[in-house]
C-alpha cells in the first residue's frame, strides 16, 4: 500500500471493526473511501488523509442533544410500559 492510502487491515485495527463493517460503511457513504465492485469482489480504496481527518473529527463522547433524546425515548417507553401494566386485568 502506498503512503497516500491506508489498508482495510490498518483501519480494522484502529477502529476495532470488522472488514465487512468498514466496507459497508464506505459503500453507504458513512466512511471516507471508495469501493469498486467487480463481480462478487469488492476493491476498497481509503485515502489516508481523509481517514485521519475523519478519525480526528469523530467525537467519541455523546452530545448533550443525543443524551436528551435518549432519555426522552427511555421515559416514553417507561410510561408506555406502566400504562400497559396499569390497564392489565388483575387476575387473582
Amino acid at each position: 500500500m502506498d503512503e497516500n492510502n491506508i489498508s482495510v487491515e490498518e483501519v480494522m485495527k484502529i477502529t476495532h471493526k470488522s472488514r465487512e463493517f468498514i466496507i459497508n460503511a464506505i459503500q453507504q457513504g458513512c466512511f471516507p473511501g471508495s469501493v469498486a465492485i467487480s463481480g462478487t469482489r469488492r476493491n476498497v480504496h481509503i485515502p489516508r488523509k481523509a481517514f485521519e481527518d475523519y478519525m480526528n473529527k469523530f467525537s467519541k463522547s455523546p452530545s448533550e442533544q443525543l443524551i436528551i433524546a435518549l432519555l426522552n425515548s427511555l421515559n416514553e417507553k417507561s410510561a408506555l410500559i406502566k400504562d400497559t401494566q396499569h390497564n392489565q386485568p388483575n387476575y387473582k
